[in-house]
């Protein structure tokens, strides 16, 4: 009989229902089903669209945030839960909203199955190369997202999918990181550990640019402080905008020659994208870097921050860094991004050149 499939869903001619092991008269349950049984149970697997919102769920912990991760409508998350836990016989989540130790041993066993399908999948598109790359949110929206068009046209046998994520998956499986095969992290020249940059994870490293940040604030803001900042230590006594800690800010007072114990911050973002939008929005001075400043700086939206009497440095404290795992590192598909990404900046880094330095008017 052929197969049927249906909504992702595979089955041997007829609805889908439990799998529910058959044992001889007699036997228990660990006794060997006869071949017709198994044959006739093989297929029988809930649908694909089901167990990808299950392990969507399972990782982000919450329907909306699985929802948004697969693009669908966090009413269709719910349904495919619901549907999936009616097709199981069993509850797959706790009053709490987290997962029944049943459920949580039952995704572990499957995410495997689920990437040994996509990548057999993948195998058979031999004509298509596919990559998947993690990329920091500040980094994916103002400065790369705008390029990939020009990738994709000079690339075409490459279908490149960026999934924006600012948490180190550590290419772990169990973060989702599923087909990843690389990132592109910001990464700051704070010491870290030696699987800082994946020395331990046999991984392969690549710089992709160093650039200046530099503190930034809104027309509006500027106008509110209650004087002129003369020197960087004067910003002390400014609103100033942290990501999740204050490294950064810490790196670059230091940079400046101006040694602090704490950061005096008039709010703490999870993000440098989000920082910005605080400091578009007036609410205080953020730290940046051109590759997420450039459309802010030309609008008029966020200026550099100066002072009157010690001019600031404009320093360097961490860069963008490729990474991936040294079996996929000397692939075709990501040799040609490594090669496209070093071109991109340098073409970036020469325009800021011409900007900074105008010549003259022809």
């Amino acid at each position: 009989m052929a197969a049927d499939v249906t909504d992702g869903a595979v089955s041997m001619g007829r609805p889908w229902t439990p799998f529910r092991p058959h044992c001889a008269p007699g036997h228990g349950m660990g006794h060997v089903m006869d071949r017709k049984t198994l044959m006739e149970n093989r297929y029988r697997i809930p649908s694909l669209a089901a167990l990808n919102a299950f392990v969507a769920f399972a990782r982000t912990g919450a329907i909306r945030r699985a929802a948004a991760e697969l693009r669908i409508d966090h009413a269709a998350v719910s349904r495919h839960l619901r549907d999936l836990e009616h097709a199981l016989g069993v509850p797959l989540r706790t009053g709490q909203g987290g997962l029944t130790p049943q459920a949580e041993i039952y995704c572990a066993r499957i995410i495997p199955l689920l990437e040994g399908l996509a990548h057999a999948t993948a195998d058979m598109r031999q004509d298509i190369a596919h990559l998947t790359v993690t990329c920091s949110h500040g980094f994916a929206y103002h400065w790369l997202l705008p390029r990939l068009s020009a990738f994709r046209r000079d690339h075409p046998c490459i279908d490149l999918l960026l999934r924006p994520v600012d948490a180190d998956t550590g290419f772990d499986p169990r973060h989702g990181t599923g087909a990843l095969h690389a990132d592109i992290r910001y990464m700051t020249d704070e010491p870290q550990g030696p699987e800082y940059r994946g020395a331990e994870r046999n991984m392969r490293c690549m710089e992709i640019t160093r650039p200046a940040v530099f503190p930034v604030a809104s027309p509006r803001c500027l106008a509110r402080l209650s004087h002129p900042p003369r020197t960087a230590a004067d910003l002390l006594d400014a609103p100033l905008l942290l990501e999740d800690d204050e490294t950064e800010w810490k790196l670059w007072f230091a940079a400046q020659s101006v040694q602090i114990g704490t950061v005096p911050a008039a709010g703490r973002l999870w993000q440098a994208h989000l920082a910005l939008a605080a400091a578009r929005a007036g609410e205080g001075i953020a730290l940046g870097n051109p590759y997420l400043l450039a459309e802010d700086l030309r609008a008029g939206l966020l200026c550099p921050v100066t002072t009157t009497a010690t001019p600031l440095r404009r320093v360097a404290l961490g860069s963008y860094v490729l990474r991936a795992p040294a079996h996929v590192w000397e692939g075709t598909a990501l040799r040609l991004l490594r090669t496209w990404l070093s071109a991109q900046v340098a073409i970036y880094e020469g325009e800021l050149q011409e900007r900074a330095h105008p010549g003259p008017e022809t």
